[in-house]
């Protein structure tokens, strides 16, 4: 499944950000802005399943990060993004979420948008975010949770599963990487699940934004002062 999806990244690379921006009518722009402003500033930020650096910038124009480096599974993303990072303190990895290529406490925060939903397993996710930040660090994360709300539900089960693949299989050629968000999106954990893996994790959750309605939401949690291990305990 990994393998499929990170395919399908790649199929859409070249026209990734301008469906983000067609498809969320560039409110993905605003929500990562007012995310970022929720960080404490930072120097070294991971982003993990950074695509084309869109949330590394924006915690580097915010003054939240000193230094950025972007992970991501899928090497056509990060060329796709390549010239958006061109003179930035960015670096950039190809790398499993699952295995972070990382010595423990390496960073002082890190950020995953739009993400966490891909990983094969969010908990073992979590627990390697938890390795890589120092205690006392931040985690954000913006990600598209199974609704449970009127609200989202509606939205999920018109916009998301009929007018997104649409046009995004317009503009991509590959209705197929649309219909996946949709799914993926009812098949993932809950915010209220969310919110236990994190704690089981390590982390302290501080602060849960809903964006639009709580179609989608950002939360930035506090990384505790003992390191994972491999059950994915931590200390508070």
């Amino acid at each position: 499944m990994a393998t499929a999806v990170q395919a399908m990244f790649g199929r859409i690379s070249g026209r990734y950000d301008l469906l983000n921006r067609v498809l969320s009518a560039r409110q993905d722009v605003a929500w990562r802005r007012q995310a970022v402003s929720r960080l404490r500033p930072h120097g070294r930020v991971l982003d993990l399943a950074c695509g084309t650096f869109d949330l590394g910038l924006e915690a580097l124009a915010q003054g939240r990060a000193g230094v950025v480096h972007g992970c991501d599974f899928c090497l056509p993303m990060l060329h796709a993004g390549a010239a958006k990072r061109s003179g930035r303190p960015i670096t950039a990895s190809v790398g499993d979420a699952l295995h972070l290529p990382f010595a423990d406490a390496s960073f002082d925060a890190a950020l995953v948008a739009y993400g966490w939903r891909n990983f094969p397993d969010p908990a073992a996710a979590a627990v390697e975010l938890h390795r890589v930040v120092r205690p006392g660090g931040q985690v954000l994360i913006l990600e598209f949770f199974k609704p449970e709300r009127w609200w989202p539900r509606i939205f999920h089960g018109t916009f998301g599963r009929y007018v997104i693949p649409t046009v995004g299989g317009l503009l991509s050629g590959d209705r197929s990487a649309y219909t996946y968000l949709n799914a993926s999106t009812a098949k993932f954990l809950s915010v209220a699940e969310a919110d236990t893996v994190l704690r089981a994790s390590g982390f302290t959750a501080t602060v849960w934004m809903p964006f639009f309605g709580g179609v989608s939401h950002g939360v930035i949690a506090e990384r505790g002062g003992v390191i994972a291990g491999p059950g994915g305990g931590g200390g508070a």
